[in-house]
C-alpha cells in the first residue's frame, strides 16, 4: 500500500487489510464477471485503488456527506474512497445486475456501513422517489457529457461533481449549471498514467 502513501494520504493497518481483501475478492469475481480488464494485482492497486483516491488530494469531502458514484462497475472510485473516508455515506449506481451483486458482496465483506447500491442508470435514479439529496457526485467510468443533464436535480446547493479525466475540461463542456472550482493533475505511481480531477460546483 506504499503507492497510496505516495499521494500523501495516510492509511492504517485496518484500511490496508480492507484493500487487500477487496483486491482478492475482485480478482476472484473477475473470473466470472467482467469487472476489470486489468488482472495484475499491482496494476489493480495503482490503476484502480490509488487512482480512485486521487479525488481526496484534489478536493475535500464534507463530513458525513452523501456521495454518488455513477457507473460504479467494480466499485471504483466509490469503495476505495469509502475505505479511507469511512464517515461518508455512499450510493453506488450500476446498471448491470451482476456487478451490483459484486458490489453488495464487497460491502458485506468489508463491513462498510451507510453504503447502498442502485441497479439502474443515473437517469432512472434521478426519477426514483426515495432518493436523497447528494453532496458530491463522482464520475470515473462514464462520459460526463452523456450524464450531465441528469446531475443538477440530484445535487444539494453548492454540491460538487468530481470528474476523473485524462485531460483538462473545456469551458463548453462544463454546462451552464456549474462552474469550475479547480483541476488537479497527478501522475500515478510507477509511470502508470496521468490523472486529472476536475471539480465542478453547482451554481445554485
Amino acid at each position: 500500500m506504499s503507492s497510496i502513501r505516495e499521494l500523501g494520504l495516510t492509511i492504517g493497518e485496518i484500511h490496508a487489510d480492507q484493500f487487500m481483501r477487496y483486491l482478492a475478492h475482485l480478482i476472484e469475481w473477475n473470473k466470472a464477471i467482467n469487472l476489470t480488464a486489468i488482472i495484475d494485482p499491482k496494476e489493480i492497486i495503482i490503476k484502480h485503488f490509488v487512482d480512485s483516491l486521487t479525488a481526496l488530494v484534489a478536493t475535500s469531502f464534507p463530513q458525513n456527506g452523501l456521495v454518488l458514484d455513477v457507473g460504479s462497475g467494480g466499485g471504483f472510485p466509490g469503495i476505495p474512497l469509502k475505505i479511507v473516508r469511512s464517515d461518508m455515506r455512499l450510493v453506488l449506481i450500476e446498471p448491470v445486475l451482476k456487478k451490483c451483486s459484486f458490489l453488495n458482496s464487497v460491502v458485506g465483506l468489508l463491513k462498510l456501513h451507510d453504503v447502498s447500491t442502485f441497479n439502474g442508470t443515473i437517469e432512472q435514479y434521478a426519477k426514483w422517489p426515495l432518493r436523497h439529496v447528494i453532496n458530491t457526485v463522482v464520475v470515473r467510468a462514464l462520459k460526463y457529457e452523456e450524464i450531465r443533464k441528469h446531475i443538477p436535480a440530484l445535487l444539494a446547493s453548492k454540491g460538487k461533481v468530481l470528474l476523473y479525466r485524462t485531460e483538462t475540461i473545456k469551458n463548453q463542456e462544463i454546462g451552464e449549471e456549474f462552474h469550475l472550482v479547480s483541476e488537479t493533475a497527478l501522475v500515478l505511481p510507477q509511470g502508470s498514467g496521468r490523472r486529472v480531477v476536475s471539480v465542478l460546483e453547482r451554481l445554485n
